[in-house]
């Protein structure tokens, strides 16, 4: 198997991230991450009174992977484009096809009055909470969620090979900044249309990987024209698609805060797109590195347990189990009784 590509130190990685030669890049002690965590928090507040879901986040165990979907690994490790018969995308909307032909998938879909052309991303939406690979990444508009996501499971190597093994990282993208250019699904084609999964083979090479830098995003938490500037943004976040597109059968993107960011490419990494440097063609040229904090693991856990104690951002927060909800409400109600 083919090996994934990483950074092999954070130098290396400081080229790629709008903040690279600053000093929030590297987070070694509690009183930089303290600083840090203060300043995320308020930024955030003064952005949110205007817009929401301005900036989004994603956190990751290892510091030293690329920003890859679960799609791209597969494809990238198993050397897919060496014997596979068919290029990327077509992968790619072989797999929805399949989930289509699904009978379960199929009847929650019609129960939805989904058509067949409204599917494809609610798919893969689906597909990607269970754990199928898609070109779909996790962004959240939590930050607190990103750190959880960040620290959780993670393991710290009690001799790790290079100095980047001891980070963490966490990814902030103001989408505010790139109006117009990193565009919501529902934006993307005019009249309520989702673009077909096939269609990016039309402006693509022979590998199935688009010409142009198009990506977009994927929504429940956002009107139409919210990225385009034409609609005003809500200072909170309510669910707002007249149709679910990742919220189907997946309840847990409501605490997580979640949305996906869409890559088609199959094996250009989101922050290789975010690089007007290497992209010499096509659209959305105006994407501009975004930000990257790297925590040395020896703070995860004290990461962990302050977002637990300030904003109850836990497991089962993150991951709620009803049936212990339900008990728990009915208990309270039989005590109140008393």
């Amino acid at each position: 198997m083919a090996e994934l590509p990483t950074y092999k130190d954070l130098d290396q990685k400081r080229n790629f991230f709008s903040n690279g030669q600053k000093e929030s890049f590297v987070i070694d002690t509690k009183t930089a991450l303290d600083k840090w965590f203060k300043d995320v928090q308020d930024e955030e507040k003064q952005e949110s009174g205007i817009d929401a879901t301005a900036w989004i986040y994603r956190g990751m165990t290892e510091a030293k992977y690329k920003l890859l979907t679960s799609s791209q690994r597969l494809w990238i490790s198993n050397e897919m484009s060496q014997w596979a018969n068919k290029n990327y995308i077509e992968f790619i909307s072989d797999l929805v096809d399949k989930a289509n032909g699904n009978i379960l998938i199929n009847k929650v879909f019609k129960l939805y009055n989904y058509s067949r052309s409204d599917r494809e991303f609610p798919i893969l939406s689906l597909l990607q909470h269970y754990g199928a690979p898609t070109p779909l990444m996790d962004w959240t508009y939590n930050n607190n969620v990103a750190f959880f996501f960040a620290t959780d499971g993670l393991k710290k190597k009690d001799e790790p090979k290079e100095k980047i093994d001891d980070y963490f990282s966490v990814y902030r993208i103001n989408k505010r900044k790139y109006k117009s250019e990193l565009l919501n699904i529902i934006d993307f084609i005019p009249k309520e249309l989702y673009p077909d999964i096939k269609s990016f083979n039309d402006f693509g090479d022979n590998n199935g990987n688009p010409k142009s830098n198009g990506i977009f995003y994927i929504s429940d938490f956002e009107r139409k024209g919210e990225s385009t500037g034409g609609t005003r943004p809500f200072g909170h976040l309510i669910i707002r698609t007249k149709k679910p597109l990742t919220s189907i059968y997946n309840q847990n993107i409501i605490p997580q805060e979640g949305l996906f960011i869409f890559n088609p490419f199959s094996q250009k990494t989101l922050e290789d797109i975010f690089n007007a440097d290497l992209n010499k063609d096509g659209w959305n040229l105006a994407l501009t590195p975004f930000d990257c904090f790297n925590i040395h693991k020896d703070l995860a856990e004290y990461l962990r347990r302050k977002i637990d104690v300030r904003f109850k951002i836990n497991k089962g927060f993150i991951y709620p189990n009803l049936n212990d909800e339900a008990r728990k409400i009915k208990e309270s109600t039989l005590n109140g009784l008393i």
